[in-house]
């Protein structure tokens, strides 16, 4: 009996289609029926998966003297093999490259999401602080609050519609080697502090020269009326670009964190 014949009799006995099959190995049905029809063999790392999904030898799938097993179509396991066998069909295989491609698309999709939060605290920051209101905050800076309030909806509009090609790693049980796994849990541990003290750092270095501002206009209240305009304007301004760049890094950098996080949940414990 050909491999092919072996992973439809399996595929059947099973109860899976080709299309949840595929989606449970991470490639296409199309590579499901190429491999039934013995026109091709699939990656190490998938057939391992395959013996592990249908509960079968490397043997008995892959040499073609041997049978399936008659042990195979036992369907009255104990509870402890069928829970087993349970968790594994919940499962989805993750090499590296979907691993890969996964903290890529959620790279940029935060990359998005942080330009447009730190051009809207950008430009509402000054109506935060204490200056009186002149013209540049009755004038100028609601209209970039709208430009930047049209920025945000038109790129959240773009992040809901755009199709998410990574959804079924968000919501079910991953499945790595041992080699995947522990590169990327090296990766997330020497990247980990780097993600925090950046979101901690943008939310101090924001909350510091906000009190140290207030702290300043509280003993040199008289000197401010004293100001010339460009002066004023000078310190909107850096105010501004200040808080802008703090929320973008701190909500990339949260991005990330997330990113890698929801890759590695509940990885402590599992070993293929």
């Amino acid at each position: 009996m050909t491999f092919g014949d072996k992973l439809y009799q399996l595929r059947k006995r099973h109860g899976f289609s080709q299309e949840a099959l595929a989606e449970k190995l991470n490639t296409t049905r199309q590579a499901v029926s190429k491999w039934e029809n013995n026109n091709g063999y699939p990656e190490t790392e998938k057939i391992i998966l395959l013996a592990k999904l249908f509960q079968v030898s490397l043997d008995d799938l892959l040499m073609e003297e041997r049978e399936i097993g008659a042990a195979s179509d036992d369907m009255d396991r104990n509870d402890e093999n069928v829970a087993l066998t349970e968790e594994k069909r919940e499962g989805y295989y993750v090499n590296r490259e979907t691993a890969n491609g996964f903290l890529l698309y959620y790279k940029r999709k935060f990359l998005l999401i942080a330009m447009a939060c730190g051009l809207i605290s950008g430009c509402n920051a000054v109506s935060y602080s204490s200056l009186e209101p002149g013209f540049y905050e009755l004038m100028v800076q609601p209209f970039l609050t709208t430009l930047s309030v049209m920025v945000l909806l038109s790129i959240s509009f773009y992040i809901i519609l755009k199709q998410n090609p990574y959804r079924n790693l968000r919501n079910k049980e991953l499945i790595f080697s041992e080699d995947v796994r522990r590169e990327l849990r090296d990766e997330f541990k020497r990247m980990k502090k780097v993600l925090l003290a950046g979101v901690v750092v943008c939310l101090a270095v924001v909350g510091i020269n906000e009190m140290y501002f207030n702290y300043f206009l509280s003993i040199n209240w008289k000197t401010m009326y004293l100001m010339s305009e460009a002066e004023m304007r000078h310190g909107d301004v850096f105010y501004m670009i200040l808080v802008g760049v703090c929320a973008f890094v701190a909500v990339f950098c949260a991005g990330m964190y997330w990113s890698y996080a929801v890759l590695l949940r509940n990885q402590s414990e599992k070993n293929i």
